[in-house]
């Protein structure tokens, strides 16, 4: 019974490793499509490159120019946004720090709008 078993076991690790060899090959196939497309796209863009340098240089010159300060801004956005939120909860000031503390307080919200409607 037990020589059953194994065999059953060892016909189904055979099945899911025929399928693993073929997701495997799939995914392989995919990728080699994917970078082949990619080099061809690269190869199209190099050729409109030379292309618009020889017609109109001073575009190509103006584009690199856009390109770079695109890649710079994109740059210091993210570092901006990564930093942003921490520093800014950081630096808060005392009196910033005394609202914030002030305003969790029960009933602080209560009394602060009744305060203000009798002034009205």
């Amino acid at each position: 019974m037990t020589k059953n078993l194994e065999e059953a076991s060892i016909e189904i690790l055979q099945q899911r490793l025929l399928e693993e060899v073929d997701a495997q090959q799939r995914l392989q196939d995919e990728l080699k499509n994917a970078l082949e497309n990619e080099r061809d796209l690269r190869l199209e863009n190099d050729l409109l490159w030379v292309y618009l340098q020889h017609k109109q240089p001073a575009r190509v010159s103006d584009a690199k120019a856009l390109l770079s300060r695109l890649v710079d801004g994109s740059e210091l956005a993210n570092e901006l946004q990564q930093t942003g939120g921490a520093t800014n909860r950081k630096n808060r000031t005392l009196k910033q720090k005394v609202r914030g503390g002030l305003g969790k307080l029960p009933g602080v919200h209560r009394a602060y709008h009744g305060l203000k409607n009798i002034g009205k």
